[in-house]
This record gives structure tokens, sequence and C-alpha cells, in this order.
């Protein structure tokens, strides 16, 4: 088979519908930069914008509601989750699921009992109902935790991909070797948050180590048909004053911290920016609308495409940040705010 008639091949499978990937959740982010085989991103932004939960949203929980209502094909995640615990997280994902589909908030603190408001019994109800939801969710998605190194990292991924049920390598000459998975049309999403806590191995530098791994995440794309996603923190640059008389500032690609490694070796860069964290201003939306002027909280977020290598970039979405259960949704169009009810932000009816 010519390169073409491989094109061509594929080109016949988009038109059978077999090349959509799976949803991140959003209209707009979707149509440019989907969940698809053999994609690597890296996602990065300033301590407390919300980087975590925009991966969790985009990368784990809408794509697996898309797969389950799809009702075919395969889905797998791991997620390396070097700062965050597996219980906290799980926590964090049911709040989620029981205020999008109950309109019923429980913060993380009050589930878990840190405070002296303890939950009622129609919230422990809740809970329980929703064990199917998380027990359901976890066949899919393996969870990591503490730091790891580059090494074992690889290792955990090799240990997937070549486990009979998943594929195999087949040497086709002295040089040279294949993958084969199982099931071709199968999406494996691994996740480093965040690729700064990489334990570096012997004779490393964290620098060294940060690189190491994302040639790691290179190779899952490449030989194994993986989708890796890298969650990175902006250098301290973002700090200097300089940046605050610049009025509507946003971290551009050169602000990733500590090496530019992994924004060359990605196919796609994203930016989660709070501008009014920062003292500065969004080009497009009114910011401080989205401050709830009772509690302080801010429900907005500035995501920005830096890099896409199969499509347009310098695409900016405005989106609906509602922080206590890190549900991240699409804003309209700044041409389309006329007439916007900030309130439902607020009260959170915006996210369900």
């Amino acid at each position: 088979m010519s390169d073409f008639d491989r094109l061509y091949e594929e080109i016949e499978n988009g038109m059978n519908g077999n090349n959509l990937g799976l949803s991140m959740g959003y209209d707009r982010l979707n149509k440019y930069i989907g969940i698809r085989k053999r994609i690597y991103t890296l996602v990065f932004g300033p301590t407390g914008s919300g980087k975590t939960a925009y991966v969790h949203n985009s990368y784990i929980l809408n794509p697996y509601e898309d797969f389950i209502s799809r009702g075919k094909g395969k889905f797998k995640v791991i997620l390396f989750s070097m700062e965050r615990s597996k219980i906290y997280t799980i926590a964090k994902w049911l709040s989620r699921k029981i205020f999008m589909s109950e309109g019923i908030l429980i913060p993380i603190p009050k589930m878990m009992g840190w405070w002296k408001d303890k939950l009622t019994e129609g919230e422990l109800l809740l809970i329980k109902k929703y064990k199917y939801y998380i027990d359901d969710l976890l066949k899919y998605v393996d969870i990591i935790e503490g730091a790891q190194n580059p090494t074992g990292i690889y290792k955990y991924l090799e240990q997937y991909a070549e486990n009979p049920l998943n594929g195999k390598k087949n040497r086709v000459s002295e040089f040279h070797s294949i993958y084969n998975p199982v099931d071709p049309t199968e999406i494996i999403i691994p996740i480093i948050d965040h690729i700064g806590l990489v334990k570096p191995e012997k004779g490393q530098n964290k620098k060294e180590a940060i690189d190491k791994t994302s040639e790691y995440m290179q190779k899952a794309r490449d030989f194994w048909g993986y989708s890796p996603v890298v969650v990175s923190q902006v250098n301290r640059d973002l700090s200097n004053p300089i940046y605050q008389k610049m009025g509507s500032f946003e971290p551009t690609i050169d602000n990733a911290k500590e090496s530019g490694r992994p924004s060359e070796d990605s196919d796609n860069v994203v930016s989660i920016w709070d501008p009014r964290r920062y003292n500065t201003t969004d080009p497009s939306y009114d910011i401080e609308k989205f401050v709830d002027q009772t509690t302080g909280a801010n429900y907005f977020r500035s995501v920005k495409i830096l890099k896409n290598s199969y499509g347009e970039d310098s695409i900016r979405v405005g989106m609906g940040f509602h922080g206590a259960t890190g549900t991240f949704k699409e804003l309209p169009k700044p041409g389309l705010m006329e007439g916007f009810n900030y309130e439902n932000l607020y009260d959170g009816t915006f996210f369900y």
C-alpha cells in the first residue's frame, strides 16, 4: 500500500465516522483540539488557575461520559497524580457529578468531615446513590499516586501496552518494530499532573528528568498510539510587575516552567489563565462581572490554544469555572454576552 493509499484509507475511515475521537465536552475547543489517537497535549498555567480541574474535565470526565453514551469502542486513562491523593481526587469527581446531576453542592470539606457542619441524611443518600458512577468510572481510569521518576512512568505504560489483552510489539526487521493493538480504535490517555514533580533519577537534574519524561511521552504517542496529556506550571516571571502594566497579558509558550522540551515535543499547547489573579484584563470579556461580590469567588478563566500542529492556533475560549467542584463550561462568544445572567454563575445553575 502506498503512502497515498494509507492516507486515503484514513480519509475513508473519517467518512465512516471512525475518526471522531472523544469529546472534551466543549463545542468550540473540540472543533480544534478534540481527543484523538496519537496527539500529545501540554496544558500549563499558574498555580491556582484550575489546570488540574481543566484536565480532569477535558480528558477524563467529559470523555468518559461521551464514551459511555456511545456504547462502543475502548477508552483508558492512566493518571499519574503526583500532588493529589487518590481519595481526594475521587471525592472531587463525586462532588462534581452530584452537582451536575442534581444541582446540589456538597463541598469537599463537608463531604470529608472537615467541617463541624456534618452531612445531612439526604446528602449521604446522594453520595451512596452515585457509587455506581465512581465504580464504573474507575474501570477506565487508573490513578497512580505520588511522585514518579521518568523510567517508572514509562515502565507502567509499557506494561499496559504489552499486556496480551491490549497489544503486542512485533519485530519486522533487525532495527525496526511495530506495535499492534488488540483494538486499533482504543484511545489511551496517559496524564502527568504535573511534570514539574517528576523525580530525577540518578545523575539527572530537574530539567533532565522533565526532558526524559517528555521524550517518553513522544514514544508513547508515536509507537503505541497513545494521546499523552502533560500538565505544567508557568515560570515565576509572571510575578514581575512589568506584566501587570501590560493590561491584558496572557502566557506564551516561553512561559512554560523549567524546560521548553514538552512544548517542543507536543502537538497541542493550551494555557489556562486567570487574568484577575494577576491584576490584568481580558481582551474580550469584562472579567469583573464574573466575580460574586458577596463571596469574592471568581468564575472566569481563559483557555487559549498556543500551538496546534493540525489546525488553527491562537484560539481563545472564555470559560466559566466553578471552583468548588472543579467544573469548566464554555461561555458564549464575547459578541453574544449581552443579556447574559451572571447570577447563574454565582448560584451554579450555569454549570448543570
